[in-house]
């Protein structure tokens, strides 16, 4: 019995030592453990910023696709060295100061000039970093490593000679376009909508030529050419007669209104309930005009001038031709008892609103739009389809991370 009770007792002296030992890489292997845990969460913070930068930079591709599309064009090389280059407010410096403004690892993140680039992705989801034309997405590398930000220190993992781990994250955002059908009401939210009527074949005239209805062609003050939408040559009513975006209205301060502020939920809900939406050239749906064109409203115009707004376009009742030798007719009926068949809404930006009477002058711009309250259906990347009004597309749904 005492035999038995001392071999117990080395069995037991024996394990310490053991348990000691073992003790040393399990202790390792934790201190691994949570080493990798925090540089999996600095990688997943880099992702969400590589994420935000491209999107942040998508969004300024935008608008000078449009310019690069603009009818009367002559440069278009420069508009993508703007697009591509780094001047305050390119797409690039859009990215990088939104990665600044983000912490990975506690570290603003810098994103060097060449870690953002520009390329194409075609209608079937192909992506290539050539592209002839103007590039639709941007790609944005954010980095914990020599060339940016510095390695990431590591807690435990000094212990087997590992002091820092290299990190990385790479996003791709590209923009995209479609033709607006409808629209929908979300609380809260305006959608910028001109209460104006324009004529397709005026729009889509202006875009091959550069002119306006009246042949000539007139300059804004970027140097390209602006569609004088009034007054109209000739008088001819309804190129860019006042339309209701909502309940009908026949006074000015509604339409003032509707010019200063948009259309409201209440507005869209209207259109939709009437069956006023959706709308395509296909199947167009009659809006009712306003009265006329009101020389108060000058100011209101005035007020828009840069901002990006939608026009209503609509196909008129009769279009003349030398062999039918019809007259025009915008909108079946009169006055305010008009009816304009919309097919469909364009971007613009109003670049002139002056004068009064006989002597006032509108015009536009084609501007890249994005609305939260409009209906795009089966957006594709820019630059991969046209307009269903024959043009290149001037409205965009938010871009979209494609990598």
């Amino acid at each position: 019995m005492n035999h038995q009770a001392k071999a117990g007792g080395q069995r037991r002296g024996a394990v310490a030592p053991l348990a000691a030992v073992l003790m040393i890489p399990l202790l390792g292997a934790a201190a691994l453990a949570v080493d990798l845990s925090y540089a999996k969460s600095v990688r997943s913070d880099l992702q969400n910023v590589a994420d935000a930068a491209a999107l942040a930079g998508a969004g300024k591709l935008q608008d000078l696709f449009v310019q690069y599309n603009a009818p009367g064009q002559t440069q278009p090389d420069s508009i993508v060295s703007t697009a591509t280059g780094t001047t305050a407010g390119s797409p690039r410096k859009t990215a990088q100061q939104v990665a600044y403004l983000n912490k990975a690892g506690g570290v603003f993140i810098t994103v060097p000039d060449a870690d953002v680039t520009f390329g194409y992705l075609d209608a079937q989801g192909n992506y290539s970093t050539t592209y002839t034309g103007f590039p639709n997405t941007i790609s944005v590398t954010t980095r914990r490593d020599s060339t940016a930000n510095g390695a990431l220190p590591l807690f435990f993992a000094n212990v087997f000679g590992i002091g820092t781990q290299t990190l990385m994250a790479n996003a791709r955002a590209t923009i995209y376009t479609g033709d607006i059908t409808s629209l929908k009401a979300i609380p809260g939210i305006d959608s910028h909508i001109l209460p104006v009527a324009l004529d397709v074949k005026t729009w889509t005239n202006f875009y091959q030529t550069g002119q306006s209805r009246d042949g000539n062609t007139y300059y804004g003050s970027n140097g390209l050419p602006q569609l004088q939408v009034y007054p109209d040559p000739g008088n001819a009513p309804g190129q860019f007669g006042l339309l209701d975006i909502g309940p009908p209205h026949n006074d000015v301060p509604a339409f003032r209104n509707w010019i200063d502020d948009g259309t409201t939920p209440n507005d869209i809900n209207y259109l939709l309930n009437n069956n006023l939406l959706p709308v395509s050239p296909t199947a167009p749906e009659p809006w009712k005009g306003g009265p006329g064109m009101k020389s108060t409203l000058v100011t209101d115009f005035a007020s828009q001038m840069g901002k990006p707004s939608l026009i209503p376009i609509f196909q008129a009742v009769q279009y003349p031709t030398q062999a039918n030798g019809m007259t025009y007719i915008a909108a079946s009926g009169q006055g305010q008892g008009s009816y304009y068949n919309i097919i469909g809404f364009v971007g613009v930006t109003v670049t002139q609103a002056d004068g009064n009477g006989s002597n006032m002058n509108i015009s536009v711009q084609p501007r890249g739009v994005v609305d939260p309250t409009t209906v795009i259906n089966s957006p594709v990347p820019a630059g991969t389809s046209s307009s269903n009004v024959g043009t290149s597309p001037t409205t965009f749904v938010s871009a979209k991370l494609t990598n």
